[in-house]
């Protein structure tokens, strides 16, 4: 038991806790690329963003002389919801961590625990036409603790039923195809070629047919096919907001029309700044697992802290143009073949009248020597007319 309220404390307290906040309109403000924006994906700041939430939960119940009956409880709810992503020219990486873990104790029982999730997501792409981007992603999913079946009480052993535990199951999952993102709002992704791995790793439940196992003591169980994800977040009203996922994978190996099919719709409703309700909705259907629809629903008020580094990052690109796309930089490159080609001609002509200049020039100088020539010319003969009248007046005296 004390294991079990000591690891919702520390994913409590892992490190600060995020939150989002709602403007004056109704929309949420950017604390994460996940939440809504209006702003196009291919324009997202460049750099690492990182942002998320943790949240704290208590619930309690307590009756005393009341008529209409009620059993006391406690229940105690922490989870952490981390993104790094990043963005560099028309690359993007994102990286999610989602951590959750809830505890709950009924009068006369003993604690159990109500949630218990790790989720960790990394995806890769690469915008090859506008909002459309070859993509491919990774995701482990599993779980802290031992599960149980609290129906199935085995008397000589005096425990329940354990039917999980740490990667018992724990799955793993990569793909590759081609993502749709024309805003954080809504996201479409077709994956079909998409690997998936079961993981059992407790022995003891290492059975034939437990997860989909096709023998005893197999570990783990293989499956090959196509993935289809979707996702699709609203405004109901001011402060609240609608976060819907949907992803559905279809096994080519074996039975693909039997698809799996998980969904989760969380609503964030945000109270003032430092406290936040949470209603979520889990649906799952397996047949490896069972062949019926597994159904999760929790609500809590909790305690949140906000912090982002959006702001850093509008600081480091109020100088830097935004990064144009393959049409945009083939028009520029047009536009800019066509005024080197202007400039060519200006040049030319440029030349060509400096040339008729210099020409112009030249002759005036040709003209100019052979006066300054005749001149002298002239010069030189006044001067032997002069010399020659001397010499006869000489010879005359």
């Amino acid at each position: 038991m004390i294991r079990k309220v000591c690891l919702a404390m520390i994913i409590l307290g892992f490190s600060k806790t995020f939150a989002q906040e709602v403007d004056g309109d109704g929309n949420l403000k950017v604390y994460s690329q996940k939440y809504v924006k209006t702003k196009p994906v291919n324009n997202r700041l460049q750099g690492w963003f990182i942002s998320g939430k943790n949240s704290l939960q208590f619930n309690q119940a307590a009756f005393s002389n009341w008529m209409a009956g009620g059993v006391n409880s406690y229940a105690l709810n922490a989870y952490l919801d981390y993104e790094f992503n990043l963005t560099k020219g028309r690359h993007i990486w994102d990286n999610r961590i989602y951590l959750a873990y809830g505890v709950v104790q009924n009068d006369g029982e003993d604690y159990r625990k109500s949630n218990d999730v790790i989720d960790i997501t990394s995806s890769y792409g690469y915008e090859f036409q506008k909002n459309f981007y070859f993509a491919a992603s990774t995701n482990i999913k599993t779980q802290f603790t031992e599960g149980f079946d609290y129906d199935s009480y085995d008397e000589l052993t005096g425990e329940y039923k354990k039917i999980s535990s740490f990667m018992t199951p724990g799955y793993w999952s990569f793909g590759v195809g081609v993502d749709y993102k024309p805003s954080e709002n809504l996201q479409l992704s077709v994956h079909p070629f998409t690997s998936k791995f079961t993981f059992v790793l407790n022995e003891s439940l290492q059975k034939q047919g437990n997860y989909g196992l096709k023998n005893d003591g197999d570990s783990y169980y293989y499956e090959f096919g196509a993935f289809l994800g979707a996702r699709y977040k609203f405004n109901l009203m001011k402060n609240v907001s609608f976060d819907n996922r949907l992803g559905i994978y279809s096994n080519y190996l074996k039975t693909p029309q039997n698809m799996d099919i998980a969904y989760q719709g969380v609503i964030d409703m945000k109270i003032n700044k430092l406290i936040s309700a949470q209603a979520t909705i889990n649906l799952f259907y397996d047949e490896d697992q069972i062949k019926r629809t597994q159904l999760k629903e929790t609500f809590g008020l909790g305690i949140s802290y906000n912090f982002n580094n959006t702001e850093k990052l509008k600081q480091k690109e109020i100088n830097l143009p935004p990064i144009p796309t393959v049409e945009e930089a083939e028009q520029a490159l047009e536009e800019a073949r066509k005024k080197a080609d202007a400039a060519a001609k200006e040049v030319e002509k440029a030349e060509k009248e400096l040339n008729e200049i210099r020409a112009q020039q030249t002759s005036e100088e040709i003209d100019e020597t052979h006066e300054a020539v005749e001149a002298l010319l002239e010069a030189i003969e006044n001067i032997e007319d002069s010399a020659d009248e001397e010499a006869v007046e000489s010879a005359e005296n």
